[in-house]
């Protein structure tokens, strides 16, 4: 069977390149921010789903918590699996299957971790795994693209260079989807990679959460926790399993 695009594209060092401006630096600094503003404190149980390579399960160990990290990708899972130790650990994990039955505290999902899958029903799976894997009250970071920003984007071709890797990538819209198509060429080598999320609107987004069983709490709009409107680049909202 042909493998998704995500299977292939994520398992690359050309993706950790391409995205090479998300630093740890970054990462810790929205993860400050936002912790402020959960009720989980050290050393809370918490879930990274899509984790990458961890840096944000990572910064939390460090912090006190204890964190899980789950991923699709082996690479990944093997790079970020050099940072475990007894108060966190790395797992493969598709997120469509089960992730845990009241084991976590919290669970963060960050950086479009979401919206990879065929159809609506696999993508919003999704939110019910993750009600399920948290205990009753438990916390649930969703950091996803703003649809109405997204659709505002110019769709022309950019061409850089990486490290030396040169990368061609343009984006189009069909549909639901936003596609991005990445031609890497690498000392002559020309590799080609899709990224393909499905935009879904922040009132469609609350309104799964609610029909899996959440309260929702804030929304943000970016990484230093601005206010969201139409025009925000990011989606971010906390949501809160309810009891019973």
């Amino acid at each position: 069977m042909e493998k998704q695009w995500f299977e292939s594209w994520f398992d690359t060092r050309y993706y950790h390149l391409l995205y090479k401006n998300r630093d740890d630096r970054e990462a810790q600094l929205f993860l400050d921010l936002v912790l402020k503003q959960l009720p989980i404190r050290p050393p809370a149980a918490i879930l990274d789903l899509a984790c990458g390579k961890g840096r944000h399960a990572i910064y939390l160990a460090q912090k006190g918590f204890d964190v899980t990290g789950v991923d699709l990708s082996p690479a990944n899972i093997a790079a970020a699996s050099e940072h475990a130790h007894a108060h966190l650990r790395f797992g493969i994990k598709d997120m469509r299957d089960e992730i845990g039955n009241g084991d976590y505290d919290a669970v963060f999902n960050l950086f479009t971790g979401f919206g990879y899958f065929e159809t609506d029903e696999e993508n919003f799976s999704v939110f019910r795994n993750v009600a399920r894997a948290l205990k009753p009250g438990g916390s649930f970071l969703f950091d996803y693209l703003n649809e109405s920003y997204v659709r505002r984007l110019p769709t022309d071709t950019s061409e850089f260079k990486v490290e030396g890797i040169a990368f061609r990538t343009g984006k189009e819209f069909r549909g639901r989807w936003v596609i991005k198509h990445i031609e890497v060429d690498d000392n002559g080598r020309v590799h080609r990679f899709e990224e393909k999320v499905a935009m879904y609107s922040r009132e469609e987004i609350t309104d799964r959460l609610l029909a899996a069983g959440f309260q929702i709490g804030q929304t943000f709009g970016d990484y230093h926790l601005a206010p969201y409107s139409d025009e925000s680049p990011r989606l971010i909202l906390t949501a809160f399993k309810t009891a019973g």
